[in-house]
Parts: structure tokens; sequence; C-alpha cells
């Protein structure tokens, strides 16, 4: 889709559920029908609406990131990762949710 499009529906959307599946925000237990597509690269600053830049998120995270100091990237295993502001933790340690990987 790239640069074509900026909603995610169809086929890149079932891969994000498989990907995310749920709200990708460390300790978050929402399904993915209850989130909306954010773009780590916001897709009016160029970013693409492609596999590598979305990630799923609840409404109240995808505001918390929005207005917050959180940073979004995807991992080395492509998988969503948020980096905490550093008054929250000064190391500012990469954080995963780990609610959706349980069997």
């Amino acid at each position: 889709m790239g640069r074509q499009r900026r909603l995610v529906s169809g086929p890149l959307r079932r891969a994000l559920v498989l990907r995310d599946r749920g709200c990708a925000f460390p300790g978050c237990d929402r399904p993915p029908r209850w989130c909306d597509a954010h773009h780590i690269h916001h897709w009016a600053d160029g970013g693409s609406t492609s596999l590598t830049n979305p990630v799923l998120l609840c409404a109240h995270h995808h505001r918390h990131v929005h207005r917050g100091e959180w940073t979004v990237r995807l991992g080395g295993d492509g998988r969503p990762e948020f980096v905490p502001p550093a008054w929250l933790d000064p190391d500012r340690l990469p954080r995963r949710n780990q609610y959706h990987r349980r069997t």
C-alpha cells in the first residue's frame, strides 16, 4: 500500500492482528477488534502504510502515545516495543506487551 492509502484495511489489517494480537501497549489486554492502527512514522509526515510502520493500539493507548513521551518502534524481530520517558524509567528500557503472547 505504501503512500497510496492512509488507512489500514484488508490483508494488512489481518497481518497486524496476527503480529500484535491486540493492543501492543505494554500490559494492555484489549483485543484486536477494539484497536486501530497507529502509524509509528506518521503518514502525514511521509510514513508508509505497510507492515513495517503501523502498530495496533486501543483508543486509550492511541491517545496516550500521541500526547505522551513514549517512543514506539519495531524491534529486531519486527514486534512493537515502547520506550518509556526518562522520568518513568531513567534507563529507557524498551517494553513489550506480553499479555497477548500467553498460551
